[in-house]
């Protein structure tokens, strides 16, 4: 499922135009044949099918190629919708139609699947003191570092500022935590440098598992929940909102 601008809506107008032309060129074509005199309708029928040729092969590349580059353009309209410009993850548009599918494959087969929040602690803090240069280093930095450390079926993109939201794939609850402090404990040791300046930073996570009846925003909820005990107990560390699953 894609995002589609009024672009998308431009190849009729342009295929009609092309019509209106092509009808346009056959019927003065068609009056020159007629109003001539009979001794030179026979070469000017033989010109008339030749240009006739050429026109419809020039017409036939010309709208190839304005196809194609509205389609380019299209694509690159529908990244800039779906994605976040810094640190080039989905952002929150284009994680609702990725979890969307995800939560509806995983509720019909069934499979497990476990949602991470992570939030960046005391980012305005370092935000006030190192500047937005620094911390926007910092926040791509950091993005990437998250993504390899997850599989490439798993969902990742940044939520808010200094938030990201995770899909954990065919993922129970148990494992889920165990990734979970995995990510946490490396970005705890990893060193950051931002502008000549090195940054350290600690992540605090929220974890749940979903559940036969879950929505996302009843999933996503629940994640919040558990990353603001996270923050409320001091920050870096992984609090759990888990409610009874039958893949536990």
């Amino acid at each position: 499922m894609s995002l589609r601008s009024p672009l998308y809506s431009q190849h009729k107008p342009l295929l009609a135009v092309a019509a209106l032309l092509g009808t346009g060129f056959l019927i003065i074509a068609l009056l020159g044949y007629y109003a001539a005199h009979a001794s030179v309708r026979d070469h000017m029928l033989k010109t008339l099918y030749l240009n006739l040729l050429i026109g419809a092969l020039v017409m036939l590349v010309v709208l190839t190629i304005v196809y194609r580059l509205i389609n380019s353009y299209q694509q690159r309209i529908d990244a800039q919708a779906t994605l976040d410009s810094l640190t080039e993850l989905p952002n929150r548009r284009g994680f609702d139609l990725l979890a969307v599918q995800a939560l509806h494959e995983a509720q019909r087969e069934p499979k497990p699947l476990t949602a991470l929040l992570l939030e960046l602690d005391d980012f305005k803090r370092l935000d006030t003191l190192h500047g937005h240069i620094a911390t926007d280093q910092l926040l791509t930095g950091f993005a990437r570092d998250l993504t390899q450390s997850l599989r490439h079926s798993d969902i990742v993109c940044r939520w808010s500022t200094e938030a990201f939201v995770v899909l954990l794939k065919d993922t129970d609850g148990q494992t889920g935590l165990k990734i979970a402090e995995k990510i946490r404990q490396y970005i705890e040791k990893q060193r950051y440098f931002c502008s000549g300046k090195q940054l350290l930073v600690t992540v605090s996570l929220g974890l749940t598992t979903l559940q036969d009846k879950d929505t996302l925003h009843s999933l996503l909820s629940r994640t919040d929940h558990a990353l603001q005990r996270a923050r409320q107990t001091g920050c870096n560390r992984t609090c759990v909102e888990m409610p009874h699953s039958s893949y536990e």
